[in-house]
């Protein structure tokens, strides 16, 4: 039989339209609300590997996996009744009631419609046009909020990543799929679930990473991922992972993340991103979780406000000397002689702008005068 509940198949007042989706730990459906007419997204806890959907629509644990299917059973029922009562933030996906069924458990949740931050991402990517930032500044602002408020009901996420966040119709991002969420300070006993290229340091097993027992998981890691993220969307492409960072550290004593600016400039990325938010994408990023920023809403504050900055068309490259700036598609090592004249003419210009700003004043001047 099928792992998904049929379409028809109602449960809690709604029917199963579609499937959305599914991962290792659940499969998520579009229902529609039965009283209401209105469309919802329906999580179910289902982790294909241990479990098998039976005849009667129950989901039954294989037997040598009983003890770890009840263990994720209680851990999904006390995300999502964690998840129920968070505030409500524009950016985080709400969770409107859990419940128990069918020998599993469900989360009914707003249902959005947008588009995955990561297909928007590749469609700017596919035109060669940077992402614009606004959607950056948007992105890292409401996340900031989402992650906070997350945080303070003692949750990290754990998955942040371009996959994971909607972009809504109206243009609100919105943090979704909490699969991999866990209490802070809770050893990890389901597993490591998390997505390798945006984890932190501390997300990874102690045999692959061996740092300290006493460096947990905490907010800083949620702040991490963001930060990789929002990294990626500008750069056009990753820092390495956290993992090679410290096996490089170890054994070499340097740390081979390559700052975001200077990605930028290795990829030609066209497009003028503010200082603020490229210092706080590479504090973000640092590797070991002390030297990074606790509080999500205080580390995306300084990018939430202030006027919006179109990419230009044109951005200077660097030479692959690193030391002179010249406009994309014009070639380096231009001579000392060209470097002057152009010098020269800039400077006869700024002359004649002079001039005539002086006898556009003598003009005015004298018209004023007349009144």
């Amino acid at each position: 039989m099928s792992d998904r509940l049929p379409r028809g198949t109602k449960i809690a007042g709604h029917q199963i339209v579609d499937v959305l989706g599914q991962g290792g730990f659940g499969i998520t459906y579009k229902a529609e609300n039965l009283k209401f007419g209105e469309p919802a997204a329906i999580k179910e806890f289902f982790p294909h590997e241990h479990a098998v959907r039976e005849l009667d629509l129950s989901v039954a644990p294989r037997e040598q996996y009983k003890k770890f299917y009840h263990m994720g059973l209680d851990a999904f029922f006390e995300e999502a009744n964690l998840l129920r009562d968070l505030p409500n933030v524009p950016g985080l996906v709400r969770v409107r009631a859990a419940f128990s069924k069918h020998s599993t458990a469900y989360c009914i949740m707003d249902y959005i419609e947008g588009d995955p931050l990561d297909r928007m991402a590749a469609r700017f990517s596919q035109r060669g046009t940077p992402i614009p930032e606004a959607l950056v500044r948007s992105v890292a602002s409401s996340l900031g909020d989402a992650l906070s408020a997350v945080h303070q009901v003692g949750l990290i996420h754990r998955d942040v990543k371009p996959g994971n966040i909607m972009i809504r119709r109206d243009g609100q991002p919105i943090l979704i799929d909490f699969g991999a969420a866990r209490p802070l300070g809770r050893t990890v006993s389901m597993g490591s679930m998390f997505t390798r290229k945006y984890a932190a340091i501390e997300q990874f097993p102690r045999e692959v990473v061996p740092l300290p027992r006493s460096i947990q998981e905490g907010p800083q890691a949620d702040i991490f991922a963001l930060s990789v993220m929002l990294y990626e969307l500008v750069s056009t492409s990753l820092p390495p992972s956290a993992d090679q960072r410290f096996k490089a550290l170890k054994s070499t004593g340097r740390d081979i993340y390559v700052p975001v600016r200077e990605n930028l400039r290795r990829n030609r990325v066209d497009a003028s991103y503010p200082a603020p938010l490229l210092d706080m994408i590479d504090e973000g990023c640092a590797l070991m979780p002390e030297d990074r920023p606790s509080n999500a809403r205080r580390f995306t504050a300084r990018v939430a406000d202030g006027p919006v900055v179109s990419p230009p068309r044109h951005q200077p490259v660097p030479s692959s000397k690193g030391s002179e700036l010249r406009p994309a598609g014009v070639p380096a090592g231009r001579s000392r002689k060209t470097t002057r004249q152009r010098k020269f003419k800039g400077q006869a210009a700024i002359l004649m702008i002079i001039i005539l700003l002086a006898c556009l004043a003598a003009a005015v001047g004298f018209i004023m005068r007349d009144y």
